[in-house]
């Protein structure tokens, strides 16, 4: 148990780091690339200054480029992609990525043989006026007559009908997977109360269906976590905590198999309460010690029904067993020794407890917005929850997480709908109406968007939609 404990820690953090060390690479690129451009407009093409400069770009793109043939970057919706992966856009890049869509260039491809000469031509070229360039129909051939063979550029793509009915399309996809998963936990818990048999493969197949929507398409299914449900709390939250264990998971770069397991312990973390009276789980008022006791069984209750039920995983028993482990003594249950939560467990806490501070229950006179259940998390690192799990987490749903209200500097008010790899500034929809039309009629924007240099929107504060009575559940479904 020890060594698979440690082997799924080392392959996690192998593959976590080799991504960002490869997205901190493609950024130095482009760095190097908008210095090179901006020393351009300074000093004639021999300069020895500009030539080190070139050669320095050419250096970095060699580096990358002995497991690639071609290195790929590209802009979409003002934000940079290398390959697939997002690039944060900061000051030092922001002048590049504007001199690119001011002539239309949506991406750059560096290609195999490129010489010290060629960067420098291009950055001549850069330095040209705009009109020059965007008039020029045929790129290829404006390359080909600068004698500049190995970088190809791409034009900007725009964004289509089709393009935008394949985004409402996957968003209905997300819905439905939602609450197919929701309908099989509550059949799985319903079997499980009568002592019927517990149709693992339909949970299996269900889970393999929320990770490949996750793969596809992560913010669409996670910000339906975000609409939280008050008649259906008990199952929306194991779907939840699945849908949040399976996203870090694949932020993480775990292998497929693994992000299905997790998704499935995910699921199954909470079975347990099937044998806690609904009156203590549903109770509104504090419980008592007598009923605290009692609700504390459910992690071992929960480790004994799985382990009856044919075809369910080791890993599935001990998330159900130690999710509620961290903490110290806080944790429970309480075992003798030192303590050693599986990284699964882990995973399932944080999803759990995240989830668990945002809900949503008859109850509740006062919820928690996602962006101050962030900070909470965050202020809990090392004790309740893995450090680095914490920033992997907070990584991945941002500093204002899907479903965040946004108050602008322009005096605009944006929800969250997308993260970008630049933690303060994601895509937003602006809102003025709050009836829900601007889901369809309302403008989306990148607050890494770009204007001589300077953000054009910087978000100045947090609006908590509760106090202000928004409904954001409108715009996320």
């Amino acid at each position: 148990m020890a060594e698979e404990q440690s082997d799924a820690r080392g392959e996690a953090r192998q593959s976590f780091f080799a991504k960002q060390q490869l997205i901190a690479s493609a950024k130095g690129i482009m760095q190097q690339l908008s210095s090179v451009v901006r020393s351009a407009t300074l000093y004639p093409a021999a300069h020895p200054f500009l030539l080190q400069s070139a050669d320095l770009l050419l250096a970095k793109i060699d580096g990358m480029s002995t497991a690639r043939k071609a290195l790929s970057f590209y802009i979409v919706n003002n934000e940079l992609f290398f390959e697939t992966h997002s690039v944060p856009i900061d000051q030092s890049l922001a002048f590049l990525v504007e001199d690119f869509i001011r002539r239309d260039i949506g991406g750059i491809v560096f290609k195999p043989g490129l010489t010290r000469d060629e960067i420098i031509r291009f950055s001549t070229l850069m330095n040209e006026e705009v009109a020059k360039f965007s008039m020029a129909g045929d790129v290829p051939a404006i390359l080909e007559e600068r004698k500049i063979g190995h970088i190809e550029l791409h034009r900007v793509l725009l964004v289509d009908k089709k393009a935008v009915s394949a985004v409402k399309d996957a968003r209905q996809r997300a819905g439905e997977v939602f609450m197919d998963a929701v309908t099989t936990v509550k059949e799985m818990v319903d079997a499980v109360g009568m002592e019927k048999a517990v149709n693992m493969r339909a949970l299996n197949t269900m889970v393999h269906s929320m990770v490949d929507n996750v793969l596809e398409n992560r913010d669409a299914l996670m910000g339906l976590t975000s609409i939280k449900m008050y008649d259906e709390y008990t199952f929306a939250h194991s779907v939840n905590t699945s849908i949040l264990a399976i996203s870090l998971a694949t932020y993480l770069s775990f292998e497929k198999p693994q992000i299905a397991s997790l998704g499935v312990a995910g699921l199954l973390h909470d079975i347990g309460k099937v044998y806690i009276p609904h009156q203590i789980i549903n109770k509104p008022d504090k419980l008592t010690d007598e009923e605290w006791e009692i609700l504390k069984r459910h992690p071992v209750e929960g480790a004994l029904i799985l382990a009856d039920v044919p075809g369910v995983t080791k890993l599935a028993m001990i998330g159900a067993f130690e999710h509620h482990q961290q903490g110290g003594a806080r944790g429970y249950p309480s075992v003798g020794g030192v303590l050693y939560q599986h990284p699964f467990s882990q995973i399932i806490a944080l999803a759990d407890a995240y989830d668990a501070i945002t809900a949503a229950r008859v109850y509740y006179s006062v919820q928690t917005p996602p962006d101050k259940a962030v900070r909470i998390l965050v202020a809990k690192r090392g004790s309740s929850f893995n450090p680095v799990l914490v920033k992997a987490f907070v990584n991945m749903v941002g500093l204002f997480p899907i479903g965040t209200l946004l108050k602008l500097n322009t005096g605009e008010i944006g929800l969250v709908v997308h993260q970008t790899r630049d933690l303060l500034r994601p895509h937003v929809l602006l809102l003025d109406k709050f009836d829900g039309s601007e889901r369809e009629n309302g403008k989306q924007v990148n607050l890494q968007e770009t204007a001589g240099g300077k953000y054009k929107r910087t978000v100045v504060g947090t609006i908590d939609p509760y106090e202000e009575k928004i409904n954001v559940k409108q715009y996320l479904g």
